[in-house]
This record gives C-alpha cells, sequence and structure tokens, in this order.
C-alpha cells in the first residue's frame, strides 16, 4: 500500500502537516486529510498538486 504525505507549500518551501494519508476530502476553500489511523487535519488551502508516484500532496494555504 503507497500512502502520500501531504505539505503546505509556502514561497517555495514545504512544511510536512500529514503522513500517511488515506483520503483528501475538498470542502470550500479547505482541504480535510485523514491518516491511516483516522487522524483528521483540516488545513486552509487549495490543492496545488498530488504526485503519484512520489506520494506527494502538496496544498497551497489560503
Amino acid at each position: 500500500m503507497c500512502l502520500s504525505n501531504a505539505y503546505e507549500t509556502a514561497n517555495g518551501i514545504d512544511k510536512l502537516i500529514c503522513e500517511r494519508v488515506t483520503s483528501v476530502e475538498v470542502e470550500g476553500n479547505t482541504v480535510k486529510l485523514t491518516n491511516l489511523f483516522g487522524a483528521q487535519t483540516v488545513v486552509p488551502g487549495i490543492i496545488k498538486s498530488i504526485d503519484l508516484n512520489n506520494n506527494i500532496i502538496r496544498i497551497q494555504p489560503q
């Protein structure tokens, strides 16, 4: 199973915000991430990119 890590990307710098992401939901201007253990992280922003080869989700803060 390949799980992704989510990063908040600002000014070209990636900051890790959630590891082992299993689910991503976009709700308006927020992104809700759920990890392998069911913990949820809600981040204000938009999805900038998803790289499935490298398992990286980048979120641009709003």
